[in-house]
């Protein structure tokens, strides 16, 4: 062997050394990486059972103060100086702002985390339309704003998830009708571009308008734009945001155009085509009506719940109205009452101890008399949606409890056949 095939071969004996550590500190680099996402992925988790966490229990005493705030204005309506119904007007608008801001946060986190899933769907156009109208109505004719409605009759059904395009639009007039000044016009117009393959449903005002410099800061979280009307309107900052970002998860948008003292136009850009049908699917949460009893049900609630102020409050409520409750504290003790008692309808507190309220709603729809029985389940977490349609339920009241819709539900399920 020659000198030079020798410096040759120890030459690549060199190369190939430091090709190996080379490799092995890659290797012990990409361990470290993985280790690492895997602690991001344990505090990502970590976070998000924190907030489910501090969601659950923070909705949970707004239930009990926006419920026992309603009944002691309803209590108390003859007796009270027009003062003291302002002071109970500060104390409701405050509860359902804070828990406005609870529910923007937490899907705002979901979002981010890409935990939201949409249920996509056929929506009907128009009865979307006037669902998320009457939400923001009495708002609007205290303020005597005109409201407005067009539709392109080729725009029927969208594929999309309802509830999140409700929640959008709800966000959008209620930004409409808060920077309108009095005597105003807001509105809803709906087209059609089959050629984009797209529907826009665009929500007017004739408010204070947004200046250009501003335009690219309304979709940042926790930023509000200051305007004549803006020290009126207490906010988050994450409606539109959050908003936004759902409208991006269907494969649409949200753009605007303003100008000050002329109105704002935003436009929800979402994915259509002519050829959609009309049918829409409801689901537990989302139905707007509920098939009628067949026969006269028993004029008694069981109310399984764990929270001694909820318990007081709902208690309170339906006292009022001459409706008897018996209360279960646990799961065991909700499924032995049931059985007992024959309740002619059950509200089911979905965290309760020792046995979970979707578990006892499972073992009494096992059960032949409780096939039909209604159960309504109260829940402070949002997205339990599908887990309470699966486990039987009648339908959903998130917290804190619109009564106006509780009283709807009693109205009903206790009707004369």
């Amino acid at each position: 062997m020659t000198s030079t095939t020798a410096t040759t071969l120890e030459q690549l004996q060199h190369q190939l050394e430091s090709l190996h550590a080379q490799l092995a500190q890659q290797q012990q680099r990409l361990a470290e990486l993985e280790a690492i996402n895997r602690d991001l992925e344990d505090a990502a988790r970590v976070k998000d059972d924190l907030l489910a966490t501090i969601g659950h229990e923070l909705r949970t005493p707004l239930n009990a103060m926006l419920s026992l705030v309603h009944i002691l204005e309803e209590q108390l309506e003859s007796a009270l100086t027009e003062r003291q119904r302002e002071s109970f007007r500060v104390i409701e608008s405050s509860g359902q702002h804070l828990l406005e801001l609870i529910n923007d946060i937490l899907d705002l986190s979901k979002l981010q985390a890409g935990k939201i899933r949409l249920k996509i769907e056929t929506v009907e156009v128009e009865p979307l339309c006037a669902e998320t109208l009457t939400i923001i109505r009495q708002l609007a004719e205290q303020k005597g704003l005109r409201i407005t409605v067009q539709r392109d009759e080729r725009v029927n059904a969208i594929q999309a998830d309802r509830l999140r395009i409700k929640q959008i639009l709800v966000n959008l007039l209620s930004n409409a009708v808060k920077f309108t000044p009095e005597g105003g016009a807001i509105g809803i117009e709906i087209i059609g571009l089959p050629e984009r393959e797209q529907a826009r449903f665009i929500v007017w005002d004739t408010g204070v308008g947004i200046a250009e410099q501003d335009l690219p800061l309304l979709f940042k979280p926790f930023v509000q734009i200051e305007n004549e009307l803006s020290q009126q309107n207490t906010g988050s900052g994450l409606g539109l945001a959050l908003s936004q970002r759902l409208a991006r998860q269907h494969g649409g948008d949200i753009l605007v155009e303003s100008k000050p003292g002329v109105g704002s136009r935003f436009i929800l850009e979402l994915p259509w085509r002519p050829s959609e049908g009309s049918t829409m699917a409801a689901t537990v949460a989302e139905e707007t009506s509920i098939q009628a009893p067949a026969v006269q049900r028993r004029r008694l609630i069981l109310l399984a719940e764990d929270n001694e102020a909820n318990i007081y409050a709902l208690s309170e409520y339906l006292s009022m109205y001459g409706v008897p409750v018996i209360v279960a504290r646990t799961g065991p003790e909700a499924l032995e009452l049931a059985m007992k008692e024959r309740p002619g309808l059950i509200l089911m507190d979905i965290n309760l101890p020792r046995l979970d309220g979707l578990e006892v709603i499972r073992r009494l729809r096992a059960i032949e008399q409780f096939i039909d029985l209604p159960i309504v389940v109260i829940t402070a977490l949002s997205g339990d949606n599908e887990r309470v349609r699966q486990a039987g339920a009648s339908h959903l009241l998130n917290k804190p409890i619109d009564l106006a819709e509780l009283d709807r539900l009693l109205d009903h399920y206790f009707a004369q056949p």
